[in-house]
């Protein structure tokens, strides 16, 4: 398997098509009731005449966005703000400022960097609207202007990485030709994508000061050109060992490396973090296309165009990390192969495209063999890597990186049970059962984890509806009494068993573990898995609890209508 290439600028044939033209947004501007009225966000919106057509097809207003967006940060200290931000609006509230304003780091309110705001645009102020408006529908304003600010910061963002980094002269000569295409992939293109989608936004804002919606673009070019991130993820594991071992093995390289990341331009940033920008970003724009929708009016055209515009999004999304994990599979095997050793046991050919890594680790040996157990002095450690479709169970060989087979076992075969508390010594310990192994004999052992966690995640390896549930220190909640978290440090799972956590990520609990591990469901995906309760605080506040899960159920109720109108459509 080869790396993504690296290339230059798009063939013509890549681009879009341009975007389908609509009713220019400066004949008319949405309100949430008629002047002099109360405004309500859940009013429907009525049209109102405030502002005569121009010609037909020409833009009402001309904005100079160099000058008007000049102020915007790089993409990786956009990112960092909203973060810091986010996790404050899942606080209580302890200075009257509302909890929900998703904005108010770019005020300058909380001391947050610089940005702009739709209602800063001269177009808005000096044309009345914010008096006409409800709070709800600006709101709704500021998150689609939002996405165009946001994309001139990581399209910043992405001209540092190309013209700072990839075009520096002293860097090229560090590298060979192979190398710099592995790491620096296709990100030329992924650039194009991102000034093409950037300069429609422009334009869209350009028609009014209100703006009409921007779902229908981020729709269009999730359909037409965002597959362009699905290349470059799938490139980012060469990408990252290629970087590991230029850091460690070219000197020359890691002092370039070095002083460009000195430079102001790029303001000291790792140039890591420059890599990484892609998938950042197109997982930037899920959540931003969420935001909107939920500041969408329910069954208005509008929430259909931002519903189907998440959903193409969320493919793009979903694809991504189905890429990545397909590449990381077939390192994962390959690097197994290697360092397998089974000696006079019949080899098993462990590199498949159907095969991949659920989870391993290391556990006691305590006994072996009859149902009658009795304990060694000095236990055996075993290896254990457990594929969807197999379990291999190893020792440490004395060679470094290199393991015995001692047993295999097709998965379909393999049982748990659990281990009566007769002494604290068998606490993290239960019996796994090869019904069938690589002899065709059945073997029993008793194992002990290093934790009563472990021991839990081992033992749900292998569910076996016959086995009573352990009574261990944990506490497991219902799905309506279920406590719920938030991410605030990044973790990467360790086991497939595991979830990979983004700050922001909102999760509820599904059990707790005396050992400082949680199991929980991701909110906005639902994808279930384990991770360390460092890594997350417990959001307490009921009101903001609620809030949550009102606004997920609103976004997965106009998923749900879509798929159901398409389905009907195709009857």
């Amino acid at each position: 398997m080869t790396p993504q290439s690296w290339s230059g600028r798009d063939n013509p044939s890549d681009c879009p098509p341009p975007v389908p033209p609509r009713q220019r947004c400066s004949d008319l501007v949405y309100m949430s009731a008629p002047p002099g009225e109360k405004k309500d966000g859940n009013q429907s919106l009525e049209k109102v005449d405030m502002f005569r057509p121009a010609a037909p097809h020409t833009k009402s207003t001309s904005i100079d966005w160099d000058s008007q967006l000049q102020d915007e940060p790089l993409y990786q200290t956009y990112r960092d703000m909203v973060i810091t931000e986010e996790i404050k609006r899942q606080t209580v509230c302890r200075l009257g400022r509302c909890a929900d304003d998703p904005i108010a780091w770019r005020t300058g309110e909380k001391g947050g960097v610089g940005g702009t705001l739709w209602q800063e645009l001269p177009a808005v102020r000096h044309s009345g609207v914010l008096e006409q408006l409800s709070p709800a529908e600006c709101k709704r304003q500021e998150s689609m202007f939002e996405v165009l600010t946001s994309e001139a910061s990581y399209l910043r963002s992405l001209r540092v990485l190309t013209e700072h980094f990839m075009e520096s002269r002293d860097l090229d000569e560090t590298l060979i030709i192979r190398d710099k295409k592995t790491l620096f992939s296709n990100i030329l293109r992924v650039r194009e994508v991102s000034e093409r989608f950037l300069k429609d936004l422009e334009n869209r804002v350009e028609e009014g000061p209100v703006i009409s919606d921007i779902c229908d673009i981020i729709c269009h070019h999730a359909e037409h050109s965002f597959r362009i991130y699905i290349d470059y993820v799938r490139n980012q594991t060469y990408q990252e060992k290629i970087y590991s071992t230029l850091m460690q093995r070219n000197t020359e390289f890691a002092t370039v490396i070095s002083r460009l990341q000195d430079s102001p331009r790029c303001q000291r940033l790792p140039f890591v973090s420059f890599l990484l920008l892609p998938f950042q970003r197109i997982t930037r724009i899920k959540m931003l296309t969420e935001n909107i929708l939920k500041r969408t009016q329910e069954g208005s055209k509008q929430e259909r165009t931002a519903s189907e515009a998440l959903a193409a999004v969320s493919k793009i999304v979903k694809d991504c990390n189905t890429q990545v994990g397909k590449m990381k599979q077939m390192e994962e095997l390959i690097h197994m192969a290697k360092m397998l050793d089974f000696k006079k046991l019949r080899a098993v050919a462990v590199i498949s495209q159907n095969r991949y890594l659920e989870k391993r680790g290391e556990l006691q040996d305590l006994a072996r063999g009859s149902a009658m157990f009795t304990f060694r002095s000095k236990n055996t450690n075993i290896y254990l890597l457990l594929f969807n479709d197999l379990l291999i169970l190893t020792t440490k060989s004395n060679s470094p990186d290199r393991y015995v087979v001692i047993d295999h076992a097709h998965r379909s075969l393999v049982q748990v049970q659990s281990v009566a508390k007769e002494s604290q010594v068998l606490k993290k310990c239960f019996f796994l059962i090869m019904l069938e192994n690589h002899e065709g004999r059945m073997t029993k052992r008793l194992l002990k984890a290093p934790t009563e966690s472990d021991k839990h995640r081992w033992m749900a390896a292998f569910p076996n509806p016959t086995t009573p549930k352990d009574d261990l220190e944990e506490v497991v909640y219902e799905d309506w009494d279920c406590p719920q978290v938030q991410c605030v440090q990044q973790y990467v799972a360790q086991q497939t068993d595991e979830l990979n956590l983004e700050p922001t990520d909102i999760i509820n609990i599904v059990r707790k573990t005396n050992e400082g591990w949680y199991e929980g469901v991701r909110l906005s995906s639902g994808e279930a898995g384990w991770f360390p309760a460092a890594n997350v605080v417990e959001i307490t506040n009921e009101h903001v609890r609620r809030r949550n899960l009102r606004e997920q159920y609103r976004i997965a109720q106009a998923t749900a209508h879509l798929e159901n109108t398409r389905a009907g459509s195709r009857c």
